[in-house]
């Protein structure tokens, strides 16, 4: 049954909240195996019930690890009951998605490379798990027809969770991470330009700049369904506000490129006007009260006060931060990005060193690359490295990077097919003839595009939750919807 079931839904987020309140691991896996049983049946809620898991994983499986699996098994579930109804002989599939051979030839490249350099197989499904498992939305979305009101939906439920995460993490901003933050991340020993970031419960604060502006971007689609609603303009300022108070230069230069892009694709000049608007309300009514009353308790010592009545055994000694002023921050690290010290900081221990020690590993394995689970990727943080030795690298490195992970994962062959896929992708949105969804599309691309020079994007569950189901659904010609209207 396709049917989306609000009463399924709701049971869902409800076992998901009980199992936060009893952290068991067993109750944890209970309730996946029955969410999961329902997908059989109806997999939409299934499906849409992924745009709650994903964001809020991180926070979920600290809570409870019997919650790891939840979002595979349902997208795996979902996956097998749409080629199933599908009931296409084998070279329909092969004939439609002989391009994702492409992609497989990247996993595989990167598997053997790495199984060569000396990882273990475990370590190199864990880094194929990360990149293949929200890849296969394409297909799901595109054998599936998904009409307009069914897009409404994903659009309300992502709202919906991130005003959730918005209010979460204003709580951690305004507690000074002191509130509804498991211990463990608590205890993170942070830099002082990071502790006044918020993490939120996607655990990283350059993850959640990136939903929270999907979020943002995705609002304008329900202009056609809620032509007068004032609650969309209120709406996009909390999104856009709590994106600030990420301080993700990344993410926002991203999506400012990717704006762009559609602006000009769709020729909507006007458009402009209205965004920045947003930010200037955003900034004011949100960044600036927000980081104000942040500061104030900061400076009035409450929780130091909290900590020094706490029994000294229950208190994990943190060095202490200086009370920075942060109204400026926002502004300040736009401007440093290229100052001498920020460049010189970087090479010693940031980006610019990423950089320079992949292309060292690179020049000793430029073919096919040393593997997956060799260099800051995923995989790397979770099983050790077997070259980290060799080249003097810190065993907690993550790249920052997917194109300097792709080149030393990969080699020269795995740059080669992600270029021809990326090429077939573009190729494919450019001759779309709806010119909004053309649009979308590609501002879509180039937001990954320019994600890439600071981020593993390809491993940003939730990005590429929502970019795959935009790939999937422009390729599927019967859902395009010609009646959506932008604000």
């Amino acid at each position: 049954m396709n049917d989306f079931k609000y009463w399924l839904f709701t049971l869902h987020i409800f076992l998901i909240a009980c199992v936060l309140i009893l952290p068991s691991e067993l109750f944890g896996y209970i309730i996946t195996i029955i969410i999961v049983g329902f997908t059989f049946f109806y997999y939409k809620n299934g499906l849409l019930l992924l745009f709650v898991v994903f964001p809020v994983r991180p926070f979920l499986v600290e809570i409870n690890g019997g919650l790891t699996l939840l979002a595979d098994f349902i997208l795996l579930t979902a996956l097998c009951i749409v080629v199933y109804q599908r009931s296409q002989p084998i070279s329909y599939w092969i004939k439609e998605y002989k391009w994702v051979g492409l992609f497989l030839s990247i996993l595989i490249v990167g598997l053997l490379s790495g199984l060569h350099t000396g990882i273990s197989v475990p370590a190199g499904l864990f880094q194929i798990r990360a990149l293949l498992i929200t890849f296969l939305v394409i297909i799901l979305v595109k054998e599936s027809h998904w009409q307009r009101i069914e897009l409404d939906r994903m659009i309300i439920i992502s709202i919906g969770t991130s005003l959730f995460i918005c209010v979460h993490g204003w709580i951690e901003k305004l507690s000074l991470r002191h509130w509804l933050l498991p211990a463990e991340w608590q205890d993170w020993n942070l830099a002082s330009a990071n502790e006044m970031r918020i993490y939120g419960l996607l655990a990283n604060p350059n993850v959640l700049a990136t939903y929270l502006l999907i979020v943002f971007f995705s609002t304008f689609l329900l202009k056609a369904s809620y032509p007068r609603s004032k609650t969309l303009i209120v709406i996009r300022v909390l999104l856009a506000g709590t994106s600030l108070l990420t301080y993700s230069r990344g993410a926002l230069l991203a999506f400012a490129i990717g704006t762009i892009v559609f602006i000009v694709l769709r020729k909507a000049w006007k458009q402009a006007l209205p965004l920045f608007l947003y930010a200037f309300v955003s900034f004011s009514l949100i960044y600036y009260p927000m980081v104000s009353v942040a500061e104030k308790i900061d400076e009035s010592g409450y929780f130091n006060k909290i900590e020094e009545e706490t029994p000294p055994e229950q208190v994990k000694e943190k060095p202490a931060a200086p009370i920075i002023k942060e109204n400026n921050v926002l502004i300040e690290r736009f401007k440093e990005m290229f100052s001498d010290q920020t460049i010189q900081a970087s090479a010693e221990w940031g980006r610019i060193y990423v950089v320079l020690k992949g292309v060292e590993i690179f020049q000793d394995y430029p073919v096919t690359g040393s593997g997956f689970a060799t260099y800051g990727d995923a995989a790397s943080q979770s099983y050790p490295s077997p070259i980290y030795e060799k080249y003097g690298i810190p065993a907690n490195l993550y790249a920052d990077n997917q194109y300097i992970s792709l080149l030393v994962s990969t080699g020269v062959i795995g740059c080669l097919f992600f270029l021809i896929l990326c090429f077939l992708f573009i190729k494919k949105v450019w001759l779309l003839k709806n010119n909004l969804w053309r649009s979308i599309s590609l501002s879509a691309v180039a937001t990954l595009l320019v994600s890439g020079l600071f981020y593993n994007i390809l491993e940003d569950k939730t990005f590429t939750l929502y970019f795959y189901f935009i790939i999937g659904y422009v390729l599927n010609k019967q859902n395009l919807e010609k009646c959506y209207e932008m604000d």
